[in-house]
């Protein structure tokens, strides 16, 4: 394994997923608060933005009761109704009966997994050996110019948006994976000391592949938020200056 090259990989995957957070973090919160002040009504703006995102939302959910059945937990609610709670807005929800660590965290992980795969799906088929660095981006850019060649191009570059967007897990998808996370490290490490070099390899090499898929799928989801995320706060801009500045705690 080519040390630049792993170095370049993991840059570009740590890269990618921070400027996605911050992205996603200011565009949900420029496109709760454009769809407020359009509309006046919290209610309304809070079910056009659930609207907005429902692809999303239906895969997130449905990930999340498809793995708990797979794995055995007890089902008891779904649910895919906007509900505000204070200042929180909860889009869906699935109530699971408690199970263990391993299988709430599988559990919790699963949208992440199926909205990944979904967008995999979406760009077609993406290069066997993606290139290091940069070239991991550049792989993305030319899937998404490929998606304009469908002629259902812009309904799938609005799924990539909407799936992109309400994949992550919640803090309460999150809840058991500190443990399993702790427990699975450990078990890692242990291997890792008692085994092989070559093992030392084939889980580096692992790894390494891995975020190689996972960083152009990423920086996908980025690339659409991006003009979206920009003609957001101008919008914003352009209502301060209608309408005067209102007070920026608002959705």
């Amino acid at each position: 394994m080519d040390p630049t090259v792993a170095l370049e990989v993991g840059l570009a995957f740590l890269t990618t997923i921070a400027l996605l957070y911050f992205a996603q973090q200011a565009l949900h919160r420029n496109l709760q608060r454009v769809l407020h002040r359009l509309i006046g009504h919290p209610d309304a703006a809070l079910m056009l933005y659930w609207a907005l995102l429902f692809p999303g939302i239906l895969l997130h959910e449905l990930s999340h009761w498809l793995a708990a059945m797979v794995l055995g937990v007890r089902r008891y609610r779904f649910a895919l109704w906007p509900r505000r709670s204070g200042r929180q807005v909860r889009l869906g929800a699935v109530e699971l009966a408690e199970a263990d660590p391993l299988r709430m965290s599988l559990i919790g992980a699963a949208p992440w997994l199926a909205g990944l795969g979904l967008i995999a799906a979406l760009g077609g088929r993406w290069p066997d050996a993606p290139p290091a660095g940069m070239g991991l981006w550049a792989s993305a850019w030319n899937a998404l110019q490929g998606l304009l060649h469908w002629e259902w191009g812009g309904a799938a570059l609005y799924l990539v948006f909407a799936v992109g967007n309400t994949m992550w897990p919640s803090p309460s998808d999150r809840a058991a994976w500190p443990a399993v996370g702790i427990a699975g490290g450990l078990l890692g490490a242990l291997l890792l000391l008692a085994g092989p070099l070559p093992l030392h390899r084939a889980v580096a090499g692992f790894l390494l592949a891995a975020l190689a898929r996972l960083t152009p799928l990423l920086a996908a989801v980025l690339l659409v938020d991006l003009p979206v995320l920009v003609g957001l706060i101008g919008l914003n801009r352009l209502l301060d200056a209608v309408q005067g500045p209102r007070d920026r705690r608002l959705p």
